[in-house]
Order: structure tokens, then C-alpha cells, then sequence
């Protein structure tokens, strides 16, 4: 029977796509080893519009020869909640696709690598800077809208830094964003001050400043964020105001993951980036 395609059904569908993948089998060939009559149904599952009951599994996991326990659990987790009410909606009119598909994905991350010069990642923001952006992005035309917006955000990132096992995240930051003053030099300072504090006394967070001495580097092609799961495949996301683009073909994600490193090579360590955070924060007061 067709099924809403909520974000766990779709992360279902896209794992058990890439195990399929990784087997070298079309969705026909998966179709006939299944029992189905049709690859539609295969085709239907992997992306989202198919159910899956819980009994079904043990039959994929033979079939597909998925022997590791932690696989098998996460995908009968993600069967056994996937008609679930995620606690995004409530913020019905200011979550939906691709923001729901996205949250979903750093629910179940154990690692990010966020690279962003435009604004600092939604993790490491200060209320007053989320405000700031939010207000700056023009993307939400009443005060209600914009409040409901900033409001999902906190909660998110509430539920991220507090959760467990700890969400990691390893952040490169360029000077010229660090210099930015979004919301007044005083919003900025205090967003300065908290990386400050974050680098300094919370091990699961990595801050690195790219500084303008660094000259051309390997992010100039952009934005990304590299998140890692517990199983399955790597998977890079690339976003903007109304679009989400998920990349997880090895090849790509190999080049992402080299860019990433080289970020990290580029930047300042996070021992000597904190004197850089310090300057800086002293230079907006």
C-alpha cells in the first residue's frame, strides 16, 4: 500500500538502495531474488512510497546478505518508527522538505564536518545570532513566522548538544565570516566569545579558523557538510534557502572527504585558533 515518504522511510529506502548497489543488482534483479513481480515495488521502496513490515526484514537481510547486527538494528529501527511523529511537527508551515529530510539526517549521525563560509553552523549559533540570520535571510515574511522558526532551531540544537552517544563536529570557520558583524558588533562578539567557550571546554567539538592568510583553499567551491552515521554510507549536504542536495556515490564523497582534510590542513589548529577568536572578539568590543 502507498505510504507517506516521511524522512525515515526515505533513509530506509536509500540504505537499502545502496546495499543493493554494492551488490551490483538492478531493481529487477533485486525484484526477482525478493519474490516481487514487478521492480516497481523495489523502486517504490527505495524511495520512500512503500511500506515495510517489521516481518519482512529477515527476508531482505538474507536476500541481501546484510550479516552485521548493527545494520540489521538500525534498519528495523527505522521500520518500527517510520510512521512516527517527529518533533519537528509541530512547527507545521516553517519544517518541511528537505528542512525535515535534513534534521532526520543529524538525528542519526554520529559525525559532522561543516564547512560554511557564509554563516556558522546552526549547532554552534548563539540565539541573538540565529535571530539575526533568520531576520537577515528574508526567507520568513511575518514576526510569528520568524519566531516559530528560531524556536525550531534552539530546540534542534538542544536536543543535538545534549544528546547521547554525543553528536561530533569538527567546524572550519574563515576569518572573514568570523568578522562579519551579523546582528551588531555586540551579537557577533558574544557569538565569538561562545566558540571561545565551546573550543575550550567541550571535547565532541572541534573549531578550526581558516585565516584570510590561508589565500585560495580548498572550499572555495563552496559550502558542504560531510556527515558520517554509525552504519551505512557517508553522505554529503549541500544546501541553500529552499533546496537540499544529499550526495552519498563513494566516488563523490571520497572527493568531499579529501576536501575536508585539506580544510583541515589549511586552518589553524584549534590550540592557536582560539588566540585568533580571542583578537577578534576584542576587536568588536
Amino acid at each position: 500500500m502507498p505510504v507517506e515518504p516521511t524522512p525515515r522511510r526515505r533513509r530506509l529506502g536509500a540504505e537499502l538502495r545502496r546495499i543493493r548497489e554494492a551488490l551490483g543488482w538492478t531493481q529487477e534483479k533485486a525484484a526477482k531474488r525478493l519474490g516481487y513481480r514487478s521492480f516497481s515495488t523495489v523502486s517504490k521502496i527505495e524511495k520512500g512510497v512503500q511500506g515495510l513490515k517489521i516481518q519482512q526484514l529477515p527476508h531482505f537481510f538474507e536476500v541481501y546478505g546484510i550479516t552485521d547486527d548493527a545494520l540489521r538494528e538500525e534498519l528495523r529501527n527505522l521500520v518500527r518508527r517510520a510512521g512516527e511523529a517527529d518533533w519537528w511537527q509541530r512547527y507545521e508551515g516553517v519544517v518541511d522538505d528537505p528542512l525535515g529530510d535534513y534534521l532526520s539526517l543529524v538525528e542519526s549521525a554520529s559525525s559532522l564536518f561543516v564547512f560554511n563560509p557564509v554563516a556558522i553552523h546552526g549547532l554552534l549559533q548563539t540565539p541573538e545570532y540565529v535571530k539575526a540570520v533568520t531576520k537577515g535571510s528574508r526567507a520568513w515574511k511575518t514576526p510569528d513566522a520568524t519566531d516559530r522558526f528560531v524556536a525550531m532551531r534552539q530546540e534542534h540544537q538542544t536536543n543535538m548538544l545534549e544528546r547521547e552517544p554525543e553528536l561530533k563536529i569538527w567546524a572550519v570557520l574563515p576569518e572573514g565570516l568570523l568578522r562579519q558583524e551579523v546582528g551588531g558588533r555586540a551579537v557577533m562578539r558574544a557569538q565569538i566569545e561562545h566558540l571561545i567557550g565551546i573550543a575550550n571546554t567541550n571535547p565532541s567539538i572541534t573549531i578550526q579558523v581558516l585565516p584570510f592568510r590561508a589565500g585560495a583553499h580548498a572550499g572555495m567551491d563552496g559550502p558542504f557538510m560531510l556527515m558520517s552515521f554509525p552504519t551505512g554510507r557517508d553522505l554529503v549536504c549541500i544546501e541553500s534557502m529552499r533546496a537540499l542536495l544529499h550526495l552519498n556515490e563513494p566516488e563523490t564523497v571520497e572527493v568531499y572527504r579529501t576536501t575536508s582534510d585539506l580544510l583541515k590542513g589549511d586552518a589553524l589548529s584549534q590550540k592557536a585558533s582560539v588566540p585568533l577568536l580571542t583578537t577578534i572578539a576584542k576587536d568588536l568590543a
